[in-house]
Order: structure tokens, then sequence, then C-alpha cells
């Protein structure tokens, strides 16, 4: 083993085979290429007016590289390191064996980092693969699917990175090609893109899919050898034969010098073998025990245990304590719940007021503050718009304003019977106004509204005349000789 066998977690598991990948990068990345080396080829030929098509394609026949990648890392990691002429064999095979399941039906796959040596390593089919997948995936099956994912999306990091770094290379004024993309791309139309734009984006793909595939694959690799460490114990396997390698010569020596030095065997005395059986079955051990057992439900014994309890059965005098004690746990439970029922009704009692009949109820809730603000009837003067007037004129504007403002809203809902809550804003108070209609003076409401949120908030004062009409046109009229 070229890598520590034992249990991990599951990220620690895709670490140890990226670690795996990462030493041998370079082979992983030979053999990766070499797989796809030929259609990659006849595609470029075939389809090189079609640069988008032929991405399409390479992206389709990438599970060929990864299985000619997962062949060497499994062979590295037990000590092997397979000549190339073990490996040219494999090429064909990476295509043509399930090809039909590989490419069509998995090819989607999230799992396929973990599942891909289920079939190329252990060669399992049909019901007993997927058996064994569900079982390995158990674990790791989340780290599978993120590693599947996250190897997309850096692939296409990479790709705009590498072009990136090849608009960075080029010499000054070489990079029309670069511009005219530009102007492709921002118009829209990809067809306008040059056809060496193109086949640059699609090189630039294929190398960064290319990188980092060879990582994806290790990543699964690693989560596939962990699940089976941790199922089939793999690090106690290894632990015993490196124990027996280490005292395989010693143990040797001593079994030679026994068989030396040893006594010799006392041969038993050789009798016949119906005698030998005779023997070992006159031993106490085999004879035949047997036990009398009456039964209870015979008719003889029916009438004498009628008047007794059944062996094993309770006393009378405790089973009636016993049904005593569970009718009163039953009744302590039922009273506790009549008692929560009452106390839940009795806590959202107000949402029951005023709900029943035309008679309205009791009185409904009246908030006392809006927006931090007191509106309240005790906390305002009677005559609100004069000493509105007056507490501007001594040049306290903003609680000239704040008072009209508190009077007003203090009015509507006394007058106008508009419900206000404490959490209400300006807007959501004009809207309550509104939706009550005239007797709470929507009008005016909105343009008293309107000043009160500029001072507030912008700090633009209204001129005199302007607070003196929302004075004079004070339209709560009843409630000012109250």
């Amino acid at each position: 083993m070229t890598a520590e066998i034992r249990p991990r977690s599951d990220w620690e598991a895709v670490d140890l085979g990226f670690a795996m990948a990462r030493r041998e990068f370079w082979r992983c990345l030979l053999v990766w290429w070499l797989a796809v080396l030929l259609p990659t080829l006849v595609g470029i030929a075939l389809l090189r007016n079609h640069p988008w098509l032929f991405l399409i394609l390479f992206w389709w026949w990438k599970p060929a590289a990864s299985r000619l990648v997962l062949f060497e890392l499994s062979r590295r990691l037990f000590g092997e390191r397979p000549p190339w002429k073990q490996v040219w064999p494999q090429i064909p095979r990476v295509w043509w064996r399930r090809f039909g399941y590989r490419f069509l039906l998995a090819r989607f796959s999230p799992w396929g980092p973990v599942t891909m040596p289920v079939e190329d390593l252990e060669g399992l089919r049909g019901d007993a693969y997927r058996q064994r997948s569900r079982l390995l995936l158990r674990r790791g099956e989340g780290a599978a699917v993120r590693l599947s994912m996250g190897g997309s999306v850096v692939a296409v990091w990479l790709s705009l990175g590498l072009l990136g770094l090849t608009q960075m290379l080029l010499p000054q004024g070489q990079d029309g090609v670069y511009n005219q993309a530009s102007e492709a791309i921002q118009a829209g139309d990809w067809s306008w893109m040059p056809l060496s734009s193109c086949w640059l984006v699609a090189g630039c793909y294929m190398l960064a899919i290319s990188l980092c595939d060879v990582f994806v694959v290790g990543g699964g690799f690693g989560v596939y050898v962990n699940s089976r460490t941790w199922i089939e114990g793999w690090d106690v396997e290894l632990a015993f034969k490196r124990m027996a390698n280490r005292i395989g010569s010693l143990a040797a020596i001593l079994l030679a010098g026994l068989c030396w030095f040893g006594p010799a065997p006392i041969r038993a005395a050789e009798k016949p073998p119906a005698e030998q059986i005779r023997e070992i079955k006159a031993d106490p051990a085999f004879e035949v025990q047997k036990v009398k057992v009456r039964d209870p439900s015979s008719k003889s014994s029916s009438s004498s245990s009628s008047s007794r309890s059944p062996a094993g059965s309770l006393p009378a005098w405790l089973d009636s304590l016993a049904g005593g004690f569970g009718m009163l746990l039953l009744g302590i439970c039922l009273a506790a719940l009549i008692a929560g029922i009452v106390w839940l009704l009795w806590k959202f009692r107000h949402l029951f007021e005023g709900t029943g009949g035309s008679g309205g109820g009791g009185p409904r809730p009246v908030a006392r503050v809006v927006m931090g603000m007191e509106v309240s009837r005790d906390s305002l003067p009677e005559d609100v718009p004069t000493a509105a007037w007056r507490l501007w004129n001594e040049g306290r504007r903003h609680e000239a304003l704040a008072l009209l403002y508190r009077g007003a809203i203090s009015r509507v809902i006394e007058t106008g019977r508009v419900e206000i809550a404490e959490a209400d804003t300006e807007g959501d108070c004009l809207r309550r106004v509104r939706a009550a209609g005239d007797p709470a003076r929507p009008d005016y409401f909105q343009s008293l509204t309107a000043v009160w949120i500029g001072l507030a908030y912008a700090r633009t004062l209204p001129g005199d005349a302007e607070v003196d009409s929302l004075c004079r046109n004070w339209p709560y009229v009843e409630r000012r000789t109250a």
C-alpha cells in the first residue's frame, strides 16, 4: 500500500484522493489525454467549422478518460506501476465496456466518481452493482455530489482564467480577435464570433476539463477506498498482515524448535469404531432428559383452578390497586388538559371580543403610543390647532407640527373609529384613514401627513401660510370644546 489506510471523514477521504492524484499528476494527465486523443483528432477534423458541437461531444466522452485515470490510480495505490504495455489494451476497453450505461444513462449521475470504481474495479453489474453502490454511498454521498458539481464549476472558472491569461500574453495590437469576440458577445449573437475565437474558447475549456477531472476522479476514488475501509475493515486486515510479516520468521523458528524438541505424541490405542461410538454415547452428557409438564388448560384442572389465580399472575388486591392508580392518573391528565384549554382561552380572550352578535361586545383596545408619540386624549390639549399655532409662532416648529399630527391620530382613533396599531408608520396610518372613509377626514389627514414627513425626515420647514391653513381647517371640531 502506498497510502495510509484508516477510517477517515468524507472530506479527509477526498483530500487523500487529491494527494494520490497530485503525486501521479503528470502520468494521470497523460493517460487522460491518451484515452480521448483519437476521437478528439477525428472530431476536430470533421467539425472544424462547428467548434461548439465538438465541445459538447468532447464533454460527453469525458468518462472514457476518467476510467483510464481510475485504472492508473488503483494500481498505484497497491504499489503497482503498470507499464505502457498494460495501459494500451485498456484504451479500447474504457470505451466499449458498458457503453450504453456509462455514456448514456449514468452520464449525468452526480455519484459517478464513487460508483465508477464499483463498475470498473469490482466488475459488478445489474442488481449487484446497484446494491453495492447504495452501500458505499451511505458514507460519502454528499461529498461525491459536491465533488462532481464543484469540478464542473471549477472547470468553467479555470477556462475563463486561461482565456484571460492568453489575452494578457498577446503582443500589443494583436488582440483584434478578442475585440471581435467581445463585440459579438455584447451584441448577444454568438454566430458573429470569429472561428478562431470559438476554437480558442473550446481549447481552454478542454484543457480545464482535463486538469479538473484528474482530481475529481482522485477524490472519488478516495471516498470509495474510505467507504470500503469503514465497511470491510481494511485497516484491521492490513495491521494483521504487517504483524504477520514482522513475526513470520520468528514463528517459523519457534515452530521448528517445538517440532524437534517437543515430546512425541501419544498414540491412542486402536479400537474398533463401534466400540468407540458406544463409549462416547455412554457418557452422561448424552443421556436423554425428560420433563413432565401439566397442561393448565386441561379439563381436569379447569374447575379446581377457577377459584385460584393462575401461576405468575398478580394477586387480586394488587390488581385492583393498579387499576385504581391508572384511573387516578387518567383523571389527572384530563384535568391538566382542561386547565390548559381554559388558560389558553383566557390568555387570548381578546381575539373573541366583538365577534359574536351585533351588540358590539366589550370596549375595543385603543393605542396610546404610535411611533413613539403619545396619542392618548390625556396627553393632548383640548384645543389642539390653537395650541399648535401658538407653538409655531413661538418658534417651536417641530413641536407644533408634532402636536398637530398627534392630535389628528388621536381624533381619527376616537371619532373615526380607525384601528391604528402602535407599530404603524405614517404610511400605515394614512392607509387606515383612507379605508375608514369620510368620518376620518382622509383628505386633511393626507395633507397633514405630507407636511409632517417633510419636516420629520427631510428637515423641510413648511411656510407660515400652510401651517395656518392646517390649523384653520382642522376638521375634528366636535372635540375642540369637549
